[in-house]
């Protein structure tokens, strides 16, 4: 996974692997992944940025549409 990307992501990296914008990249640096801080510089490790996709808390509110069945949230809910 995210085999392209060096192993210390900066703020830039990010925003290329998750197709974010700057703001949005800072605001999940701030509030959802973890980093570090090196001065005013944020280095994320990459295996932080996994950690972050394979938790449960990112696939909150995500919903599948499926034609057959009109779509099913990720509790398993219709839509």
């Amino acid at each position: 996974m995210f085999d392209n990307l060096p192993d210390i992501l900066t703020i830039e990296d990010l925003q290329k692997a998750l197709g974010v914008g700057r703001s949005t990249a800072y605001r999940l640096a701030r509030t959802s992944i973890k980093h570090w801080r090196i001065g005013k510089t944020i280095k994320i490790p990459k295996l932080f940025l996994i950690d972050y996709i394979t938790n449960s808390c990112y696939n909150d509110g995500v919903t599948v549409d499926s034609p057959s069945e009109g779509g099913i949230k990720n509790d398993g809910e219709p839509i």
